[in-house]
């Protein structure tokens, strides 16, 4: 089973692994300029909320609460890694598997409606019952967290043998 041994002989040595420097950087630029046109439309040419177009305040309002929790979240999902379990932390929840309750590992490729697309890895645990830890690849991951990931079973390559086999069997 794999095992996060760059850090042997530490107890409690974690990495900590945040979204991409570009990603919070666009997360807080958004905000900034959804707030800039909430506070633009409440305060130009009008004082208070008289005469203006409340679709319009709605419609900036909402933009500014998205991009504020969208930047929470930018800021605070991390995936962690230590000697014993991985997780990924969001504001909302905390999914963990132990190294010992790992089955496996999967790639997913997620087409959007534009036919871009966008990689998820995916950590499989040996109980159905358990949480599927999911992550896309905007992650900043070090050497030491591909080790550690390319250690765990591939499922996806014992499907394609398995199918590969019972194709074999049938001939």
């Amino acid at each position: 089973m794999a095992s996060f041994d760059s850090n042997k002989g530490r107890d409690g040595a974690k990495r900590v692994y945040r979204l991409s420097p570009w990603i919070r950087i666009f997360a807080v630029a958004f905000f900034l300029f959804s707030l800039a046109g909430l506070l633009g439309l409440l305060w130009s040419q009008h004082e208070g909320l008289q005469g203006r177009n409340p679709a319009q305040v709605l419609e900036w309002g909402g933009i500014t609460i998205f991009a504020a929790g969208w930047t929470v979240y930018v800021f605070m999902a991390v995936i962690v890694l230590s000697n014993k379990t991985v997780e990924k932390r969001t504001p909302f929840k905390t999914d963990r598997l132990r190294f010992g309750d790992i089955r496996g590992r999967r790639e997913t490729l997620h087409r959007n409606f534009d036919g871009s697309s966008i990689r998820y890895l995916q950590v499989i645990p040996r109980d159905p019952l358990m949480p599927v830890i999911k992550f896309q690849k905007f992650y900043v991951f070090d050497a030491a967290f591909y080790a550690w990931y390319d250690e765990l079973p591939d499922l996806d390559a014992m499907d394609k043998m398995r199918s590969r086999a019972s194709e074999f069997e049938r001939i």
